[in-house]
């Protein structure tokens, strides 16, 4: 891992930590205070008017800006606004530039102020004759050894009249405001830019500017299109051009079609607002690679799913070749060896099928995905294509397999006859452009799926339709045909969703994860067939138990993060952390080296230790159901990711009855042969069996393996 990630992680981890313990004693309003004001008093219907807000920040605490840098949060705000009024983008002032353990923000310290213009509809109409706005702001503020996140809700009310009033009290503020914004780049410039391979070259060209310090200039970059925090070298030619080269983020989706930035120095305080249209770049190498277009011209998108695939196939071909060597002994019935001999081939066969490198697809038979960039979605829509947009992750395995139905040929005939613009916004590396997407509908996780249908000239724009996480052949096309929302059947009620959480529950038994843990339990009651019913009913709801209150738990502190955080909680996000991929990847590979019987400690985890399972054995049923919590969060069924992202956004005590179904469902095999137990003498007899069963357990866990080392080679 490069050294700057693994500062970066050390980073990150120290916040967590220190946050979640800082917070208990320091609250976020403590530290920053932020209102909403105007620069009018009354406003006329087809006028228009600044709206400003002032931040306060605490010494030596700092906020970012909208593009946040190499770390942090950016700065946004998401707009309620009434019909008839339109909101603009808001305006920053130039960030100053913080460095700390060699990761470089861009930020705001002490006070300062941001604008947002206000513009009203001519002959619009409202309510008791006031526009009333309500502005989500949400923030991160730090210092060097904390960082905490901040939310604010901000509510204006602006009357209406049949003349615009200025306010006395803010419009000095307004001014002020409006004089440290970055200003127009002067007409008398010459600004270009040079586009290589891997970099940007911008260039200026005017006399004065070659007799300024070239140390203090400085750009700041908007968007995650270039590298940020590498060192930036002003050079001048002979001819006093200014020029700097901007390396390209390497995990950048795609070509941006404007590339925008605040070019600073002290010489010209407020800074340059820099706004190049791709018209007005010009190319160098590999100028084939970064052409800007809806077709095949742009860089079709790589998943890298054929390494998975050659993983797993290679993970089968090893099972067939243990699987023979298990069955090839003389003392096996002719009949068996002859079945398991078919068997080996079989997976053989599938492995090397699976694994091997295949024909690339024809263009002309699948859906032509495309790199996502705002650019790209706006200039499709204004030229009336429809637009579809996967907001997706590597680490998410309900994106991984909802792209399962992008490969029916009902969808894949159905995105060709409307010429519809597939586009992919790859999140794996949790980029600021993609985020603030996101949280345009609400959300700070994946997967999204947004349908923006065809649109003609004069027509009002048509709002983006968002489809359900989990996709079916059937949900996509009904989007895509009726232009509306699904709707399932049986509606979103909460009976329904504990319904799927407990059906998720009972599936979770065989997931690659949880599999071999609960397979070693069954076993376990293979053995306990001789004893006591009452002590067998005992270990099952035992076992119980101790998966139930090991749901809690991990309900408890997903929903304390939720607070501590005050947003959004996707399910998965463990999974976008290199080191916790790399720490359970270890952990699942010995595991299922101890299931290969490399060396023994599958059981002593399954028991939690030795001792515990030999003292009496109550211990190893409760910490079984812990384990079997444990190894389960990754491998959660993919209808199951939905139902427990339901939860996390649910009042407390609905998300702990949600969890508890699910819990109830993992456990419910186990429990109904605890309290059944003379179903458990219908089992098989102890014996070799056991053994090579265990040990064929380990194949699904390698599987589980190598998808998380898949998803860990994109993270880093």
């Amino acid at each position: 891992m490069p050294r700057t990630h693994l500062v970066r992680w050390i980073i990150l981890f120290t916040f967590l930590f220190s946050t979640l313990h800082y917070t208990k004693a320091q609250n976020a309003s403590d530290l920053i205070e932020v209102t909403l004001s105007s620069e009018v008093e009354e406003i006329k219907s087809g006028d228009g008017a600044w709206l400003l807000f002032q931040f306060k920040l605490a010494p030596r605490w700092h906020a970012y800006w909208k593009t946040a840098g190499q770390t942090g949060f950016p700065t946004s705000i998401n707009w309620v606004l009434p019909e008839g009024v339109e909101m603009g983008e808001a305006q920053f002032p130039t960030p100053m530039l913080y460095e700390f353990q060699e990761l470089v923000s861009y930020v705001h310290k002490d006070t300062f102020f941001l604008l947002a213009r206000l513009q009203v509809d001519s002959g619009a109409s409202f309510a008791d004759d006031v526009i009333s706005l309500t502005a989500q702001l949400s923030t991160l503020i730090c210092d060097e050894g904390n960082c905490i996140p901040f939310d604010q809700e901000l509510k204006l009310s602006i009357p209406v009249s049949n003349q615009t009033t200025p306010s006395i009290l803010f419009k000095e503020k307004v001014e002020l405001a409006l004089s440290e914004l970055p200003q127009a780049m002067p007409e008398d410039i010459q600004l270009s830019a040079v586009m290589k391979e891997d970099a940007i070259v911008l260039s200026l060209a005017k006399a004065p500017l070659a007799d300024l310090d070239l140390s203090g200039f400085y750009f700041y970059p908007e968007g995650d299109f270039f590298t940020h925090g590498e060192k930036q070298k002003f050079k001048k030619d002979q001819e006093g051009r200014i020029s700097v080269q901007l390396s390209k983020d390497s995990s950048s989706a795609g070509f941006s079609s404007t590339l925008k930035g605040v070019l600073s120095h002290p010489q010209f305080p407020g800074g340059w607002n820099i706004d190049l249209s791709v018209d007005q770049v010009s190319y160098g190498v590999a100028q084939e690679n970064i052409k800007i277009s809806k077709t095949n011209e742009v860089p079709q998108v790589e998943s890298g799913f054929n390494q998975l695939l050659v993983m797993l196939g290679l993970i089968l071909v090893a099972m067939s070749i243990w699987l023979y060597g298990k069955t090839n002994y003389p003392v096996k019935p002719s009949p068996v060896r002859t079945f398991f001999r078919i068997l080996s081939l079989a997976l053989f066969t599938f492995g090397i099928w699976l694994g091997y490198p295949g024909e690339e697809p024809d263009l002309d038979t699948q859906i032509n995905w495309s790199p996502w960039t705002p650019e790209i979605e706006e200039s499709s829509r204004l030229e009336g294509s429809p637009v579809f947009v996967d907001f997706t992750a590597r680490w998410c395995m309900s994106c991984q397999v909802n792209k399962v139905v992008y490969k029916k040929k009902a969808v894949i005939e159905k995105f060709k006859e409307l010429g519809i613009v597939a586009l992919q916004a790859d999140w794996t590396k949790r980029g600021p452009l993609i985020l603030q997407a996101l949280q345009k509908f609400g959300r700070e996780g994946v997967p999204l799926y947004v349908y923006y249908p065809a649109q003609n000239k004069g027509e009002a724009e048509k709002q983006g339709i968002l489809l359900p996480e989990i996709l079916t052949q059937k949900i996509v096309l009904s989007v895509i045909e009726k232009e509306k929302a699904f709707t399932a059947p049986l509606g979103d009620s909460f009976l329904t969703l504990l319904g799927f959480a407990f059906l998720g529950g009972i599936i979770l038994n065989l997931m690659p994860c949880v599999f071999p843990v609960l397979g070693l339990k069954i076993m376990s009651f293979v053995k306990q067939a001789g004893e006591d019913p009452r002590k067998i009913r005992r270990h099952g709801i035992i076992f119980t138990v101790g998966v139930i209150l090991s749901f809690w738990i991990l309900v408890g502190v997903l929903l304390g993060l939720r607070e501590s955080i005050d947003g959004e909680l996707g399910w998965g996000f463990q999974l976008q952390e290199p080191v916790f991929v790399f720490g359970l990847s270890i952990f699942l590979l010995l595991f299922a080296l101890s299931l290969s019987g490399v060396f023994e400690m599958g059981m002593s985890l399954t028991g939690v230790g030795s001792q515990l399972s030999q003292k009496t054995g109550y211990l190893g049923s409760f910490f079984s159901g812990f384990l079997a919590t444990i190894v389960a969060t990754p491998c959660m069924a993919p209808f199951l990711g939905a139902a427990v992202g339901a939860a996390l956004a649910m009042p407390w005590f609905s998300a702990f009855v949600v969890f508890t179904s699910i819990a109830v469902g993992l456990s419910t095999p186990y429990l109904l042969l605890s309290i059944f137990p003379k179903w458990i003498s219908r089992l098989p007899k102890p014996g070799e069996w056991m053994n090579t069963l265990k040990e064929g357990m380990a194949f699904p866990l390698y599987a589980t393996v190598a998808w998380l080392l898949w998803t860990l080679n994109s993270l880093i």
